[in-house]
């Protein structure tokens, strides 16, 4: 706990605070545009460190050093500098600001706003206006390619899937993911309950400096979410969108048809001493093309959004009720997702000190979907592999009459079947390559989430420029899934006898109680403001789930836990209870001399339930400063309307950890010998042993960085940056004498480093015209830098039948690079492989023929082994780039963006060559099949000695990079005259289209990449999509 002498300090300062209260004058009045004297609500007035933003009414009233200069300015007007004196109640008028000047913004910050020109950290946003004309079923796409140092992959093109969101690369192996804050609320899963047309404003807080406010929960950066709360709107607003959407896949992969099958598949028989397969590989024509069975053509996305929004001088009020529901395009019927969203946000100025406001928001969502990106169940896998010889149904009576679909004569009575038949059964591909349609006809199963937010707070001025304010955020959560799986035969290794009935049920509730005091105040041109809070949560998660087999019905609709047949039907039942807390004590400091030098400093403690005594606080300080060239007197360069150099470094902290990581643990199961004759007997054990020193883990970064804005219409800015991992959880060996799993330990490091980049054009050329690019670039490097066992390395994830090791991380090396075999060509004769010889003059590769890979031996041992393994590619990009074109012309508007990946690679770990009856891509036809044929395809073979396919190579990697036509989009706008007469204030009306077009070399299906760390196990892609929506105003 933070002791006496700590708060007797605070005390002390504060006093001290207080005794400059006099010093400052309040100062009120209004703000009007200067074209009809009609109010400007929303605008900001800024002296010092003190902002204040004008009511529906344009009034305003700001605390503020007499003799200082205010700063008025409003969006899409020309701001104004005023000096303060006497008189203490001002008219301002802004004129509208035809040159397309760009205004300097208030930004939000951890637990409140900042004037844009006085901050010091790295900071990226994005506002309504950016996102009120686009289509975006989920709000974690408004971020993707907008904004630098941020990368969003959406997980697969599923309905209802996440995204991976990444802050300057991946920081650690024990996650990532960035802290998410929605009106003050810390957010556990994620921030896709949002609607998207509820937002106002998205930021993100890059560097240490911005996030330290949020101490050990900011190591991954934060993106802190504003909803909309109608203060900006003149009266009142109903606002009504709609879209509906047909969606398509983009793209399906060549692959062998039946005859070319057949051939191949005689060929590998011939080249191993077998006999054909088949006798007329051209009777069986073009076969079954599986990937147009398993796509879903035509599939519909649709969104309905109504808000009201209003504002008085006694407050504002935003409410909003949405539905967002889409079909898939993979799997008719069983790949959708629905979302239904309801918000009220309210602000209540209950008098001259004392504001209270209240956010709400509840969501409901329902999906349902198939498994993807996995080698044993992907419909796309088994699309992709599955022989083309065989049919969709089988109807052949001789064929049903034998093995498999008959068992001595009897047709099964659980083969898989509906209105068009018996489904098809291979014979030549087993295991998990089955009829890719009959395997998720069965699936019966959906998934549900019900998500209530709420944030209530309570804001007094208790003396001039002395604000307490506290905030009361819940976030309560039910979620769960029910599924049935019926009897039946898909092939001799998937079948059910009895069915089978699932369904969980999971209770998240997170409380959270913030309070902050705030001061500011002023001296000449010395401006300062000051910070202190604490804050609590408690986090409580419950889960409860079971299944049962046998029950007494075929149809999900009736089947349940709790119906069964007799007492023999096995029942099993499981659950868990988890809990931890965090308080807090934060602390933030900015300081500014005449808006031209600036400096914020913050110091952040925190102890969580997640760690021992020794080590539950951590303690995470960051300190920034910026200087604003422009504004000092020796600035000549008129045309140069900002330059400001920044530099930050800081700490920040994770406490990515279980519970009870630090403590002892008990487990079952583990077996002892006991007594005379050493009975073997299951008991309990230690499961791993207990490490009170287990403590945060901490990233300190470095953040250098410029911005830069000329004629009032250009603008550029830059941050360097270095960010290292230090104290990374990881699982260091014990000796095996020991007997007890390892107990988890800080012994890991990670270093990123890169540069963002952002540039903008943004012109008015007239009331008729305009014109805007505005784009981002950023490079990161990643390196892990320490794992902490003798090994050097942890192992990664695995593929295929054998689980073939394809991912490592290994110290000095990228995190979860692609591992395997470096490969040198392909032996075209025998002397060539009699060729290539170790020092002593022995064959490398004895067993290989002509037609093989040659394998790299690296490690100069004369032969190819394990330890010839190393990194064949990298999954992390180099480089990252947006680009979003903006131009409007009279009542037309044009949006396009863009968005591109480089510099990354893909395993491709679809072509399940592992397999050798499978099917292959298009691309075999070019295999090696003679001297010089091929250098880069080998021979195929039911034979392979050699282990072409059966090794995890480069022959499996491929450049995934990629530049994507995210989204381009025609309006045409309808106001004034018509709109009022058909009884609207502004009408619009838009064709836009997603995934238009995509340039890369990758041959899968997307190389938009979002689970599994670059591999691509037969990924859900993207879909193509056309759509029609329109936009209704009424005032």
């Amino acid at each position: 706990m933070i002791n006496n002498k700590h708060i007797k300090s605070l005390a002390a300062a504060f006093v001290l605070v207080l005794s400059s209260l006099s010093m400052n004058a309040q100062y009120k009045g209004v703000v009007l545009d200067a074209a009809d004297n009609s109010p400007l609500p929303g605008a900001v007035i800024t002296s010092g460190q003190n902002s204040a933003m004008t009511d529906m009414d344009g009034r305003w009233s700001l605390d503020a050093q007499k003799g200082a200069e205010a700063q008025i300015s409003f969006v899409g007007y020309v701001s104004k500098t005023i000096l303060l004196g006497d008189e203490k109640n001002i008219s301002i008028k802004l004129s509208y600001d035809q040159a397309g000047s760009t205004l300097d913004e208030v930004v939000v910050v951890g637990y409140g706003v900042q004037k844009k020109s006085n901050v010091t950290g790295a900071i990226s946003s994005v506002k309504s206006e950016d996102l009120e004309d686009l289509q975006l079923p989920r709000i974690e796409t408004a971020l993707q390619g907008r904004t630098s140092g941020v990368t969003v992959v959406q997980s697969s093109g599923q309905p209802g899937s996440g995204s991976m969101i990444r802050i300057r690369g991946t920081s650690s192996i024990n996650g990532s993911d960035p802290l998410f804050v929605v009106d003050g609320v810390i957010i556990g899963g994620g921030i896709d309950f949002l609607n998207p047309g509820d937002i106002e404003t998205i930021e993100v807080l890059k560097d240490a400096a911005s996030a330290a406010i949020y101490g050990a929960r900011g190591a991954n950066g934060v993106i802190i979410v504003t909803t909309k709360n109608g203060s900006k709107i003149k009266g009142m607003e109903v606002k009504v969108t709609s879209y509906t959407g047909v969606q398509n896949p983009w793209k399906t992969i060549p692959l062998l048809n039946a005859t070319e099958y057949a051939t191949i598949m005689n060929e590998m028989s011939a080249a191993a001493g077998q006999p054909k397969l088949y006798d007329n590989p051209a009777s069986y024509g073009d076969g079954t093309n599986w990937q147009s069975h398993v796509f879903n053509p035509n599939a519909i996305m649709r969104s309905s959004d109504v808000s009201i929004a209003g504002a008085t001088n006694k407050g504002s009020y935003y409410a909003s009720v949405s539905n967002f529901n889409q079909e898939g395009i993979v799997a008719e019927g069983k790949s959708y997702y629905e979302r239904l969203a309801a918000r009220l946000n309210t602000i209540t100025n209950v008098n001259d000190r004392l504001t209270v406001g209240w956010n709400v928001a509840y969501t409901h969502n329902q999906s349902n979907g198939v498994a993807e990106n996995t080698e044993w169940g992907s419909p796309l896998g088994r699309a992709l592999n599955i022989d083309p010889i065989t049919p969709l149904y089988e109807t052949d009576p001789t064929i049903l009459a034998s093995a498999p679909y008959s068992s001595g004569g009897v047709l099964r009575g659980n083969l898989v079947r509906d209105a068009g038949g018996i489904y098809g059964i291979s014979n030549r591909v087993t295991s998990e390559i089955l009829n890719p349609v009959a395997a998720y006809s069965i699936i019966n199963n959906y998934g549900w989430a019900d998500k209530i937010v709420n944030n209530t707070y309570a804001e007094f001025e208790v003396l001039p420029r002395l604000k307490v304010r506290s905030s009361m955020g819940i976030d309560l959560a039910f979620w769960g899934s029910d599924g049935f799986t019926p009897s039946h035969y898909l092939n001799a290794t998937n079948l059910l006898d009895t069915n089978n009935v699932y369904s969980s049920f999971n209770r998240g509730f997170t409380w959270i109680w913030d309070n902050t005091v705030t001061y500011s105040h002023s001296k000449g041109k010395h401006n300062m403001s000051y910070l202190a809070g604490h804050s609590a949560q408690a986090v409580n998660g419950r889960y409860i789930g079971g299944n049962k087999r046998d029950v007494p019905t075929q149809d999900f609709q009736d089947a349940t836990i709790d119906y069964g047949r007799n007492e023999d039907s096995e029942q099993i039942y499981g659950g868990k209870w988890e809990r931890y807390a965090i308080e807090s004590y934060f602390a933030r400091a900015n300081y500014d001399y005449d808006g031209k030098y600036v400096a914020t400093a913050v110091l952040r403690a925190d102890a969580s339930s997640r760690f021992g005594q020794n080590y539950r606080w951590g303690y995470f300080p960051s300190i920034s400063a910026g200087w604003n060239l422009h504004k000092e007197d020796f600035w000549v360069y008129d045309n140069v309307n900002q330059l400001k150099l920044k530099a930050g470094y800081g700490l920040n902290g994770s406490d990515a950890a279980g519970s009870l990581e630090y403590a002892s643990t008990i487990i079952g199961g583990r077996s002892y010998t006991f007594g005379r004759n050493e009975v073997l007997t299951n008991g309990t054990t230690l499961a791993q042993v207990a490490n009170p020193d287990l403590r945060w883990e901490s990233v300190a970064q470095l953040n250098i960085g410029a911005e830069i804005r000329a004629y009032d219409y250009l603008t550029f800015g830059f941050d360097v940056f270095n960010r290292k991992t230090n104290d990374m959880k990881t699982r260091p060996p014990l000796p095996s004498y020991i007997g007890n799993d390892p107990s988890t330990a800080n012994v890991g490091s990670m270093l990123n480093q890169g540069i963002d980049m952002e540039f903008g054009y943004d012109r008015t050329y007239s009331k008729n015209f305009s014109f805007g690019v505005s784009g981002n670039l950023s490079f990161i490097k990643n390196e892990v830098v320490l794992i902490g066992n003798d090994a050097g390395y942890l192992t990664g994830a695995g593929w295929g039948t054998q689980g073939i090791e394809i991912t490592r991380i290994t110290e000095g090396l990228p995190i979860g690079y692609l591992f395997g075999y470096q490969t040198d060509g392909i032996f075209q004769n025998m002397d060539e492989v009699y060729g290539y010889t170790s020092n002593n003059g022995d064959t490398i590769q004895p067993l290989a023929k002509p037609g093989d890979f040659k394998f790299k031996d690296l490690n100069g041992d004369g032969e190819i082994t394990a330890d010839d393994r190393t990194m064949i590619g990298n999954p992390t990009p180099d480089w990252t780039a947006g680009i979003t074109i903006d131009v409007r012309y009279k009542n037309w508007d044009l949006n396009v963006f863009g968005q591109g990946v480089f510099g990354n690679d893909i395993y491709n770990a679809s072509r399940r060559y592992d397999l050798p009856t499978a099917n292959m891509p298009a691309t075999a036809i070019d295999r090696w099949t003679g001297e010089g044929t091929s250098n880069t395809h080998p021979r195929l073979t039911f034979d392979d000695r050699n282990r072409n396919f059966a090794r995890s190579s480069d022959f499996y990697v491929e450049d995934g990079s990629f530049f994507r036509l995210k989204s381009l989009q025609v309006g045409y706008n309808i106001s004034g005259g018509f709109a009022e007469k058909i009884g609207v204030g502004k009408m619009r009306i838009y064709y836009a289209g997603t995934n238009l077009l995509t340039f890369t070399k990758y041959s899968g299906f997307d190389p938009e990449i979002g689970a599994g760390m670059g591999i691509d196990r037969g990924i859900y892609p993207q879909a193509r999509v056309n759509t029609i929506g329109l936009n209704i105003t009424f005032k």
